[in-house]
């Protein structure tokens, strides 16, 4: 009897296994490393070897830019005429007449990390002269199955040292001693003072 009843669980065993759920590919619908990797090198040639192309294989057609940084650029440090806080690129359109007006730009990536479904982020440095900049990128992605890049770049948020850029584009002019203090600003004991008069962070 026993040896019955292990001779039917074999049988039943093997008739089970063929009927098994196949392991799901998670690429079908997760991002994998070499995706991630290819939106965070497609941004990249966006800044460093700029073309419309580029910009409409790469990017959705309602993508959207936030950074208060190239805002600050784009009012070379004023208050206007674009608010801060405000999207700096409203469609792939607008992306494309801002970003085709600028000549390309040092682009290095330095670290990258991703989700499942996006963000692609990014940590880069652009070795501009006389100041290196470096900034982060969070790029929220689409999943698309139409064409040659299987994952677009929807929305970007980035920010980086706008003041030093501004330095670079020879519109903010520092006066600064030798040993790269501000000549004309505090020092000493009324350094520290300003120093601490500055608020404090919220955690």
């Amino acid at each position: 009897m026993r040896s019955t009843i292990i001779a039917a669980a074999f049988a039943v065993g093997a008739l089970a296994s063929p009927t098994l759920m196949a392991k799901r590919d998670c690429n079908d619908t997760c991002m994998t490393f070499d995706q991630a990797t290819a939106v965070a090198n497609n941004f990249k040639t966006l800044i460093s070897d700029y073309s419309n192309a580029s910009a409409d294989a790469f990017m959705t057609t309602d993508f959207q830019d936030y950074s208060d940084s190239v805002t600050s650029l784009i009012d070379s440090g004023c208050t206007g005429p674009q608010p801060l806080g405000s999207v700096t690129f409203d469609g792939l359109e607008a992306f494309k007449a801002g970003q085709g007006s600028q000549p390309n730009i040092p682009f290095e990536i330095l670290n990258m990390w991703y989700a499942c479904t996006g963000p692609v982020v990014i940590r880069w440095r652009s070795a501009q002269t006389p100041n290196v900049i470096t900034g982060n990128i969070v790029m929220e992605t689409e999943r698309d199955t139409t064409g040659a890049e299987p994952w677009l770049i929807k929305t970007v948020y980035s920010e980086f040292n706008s003041g030093h850029w501004l330095v670079n584009l020879g519109v903010f002019v520092p006066n600064c001693t030798a040993d790269g203090n501000p000549a004309n600003g505090p020092t000493g004991s009324a350094k520290r003072s300003v120093k601490r008069s500055l608020p404090m962070r919220m955690m």
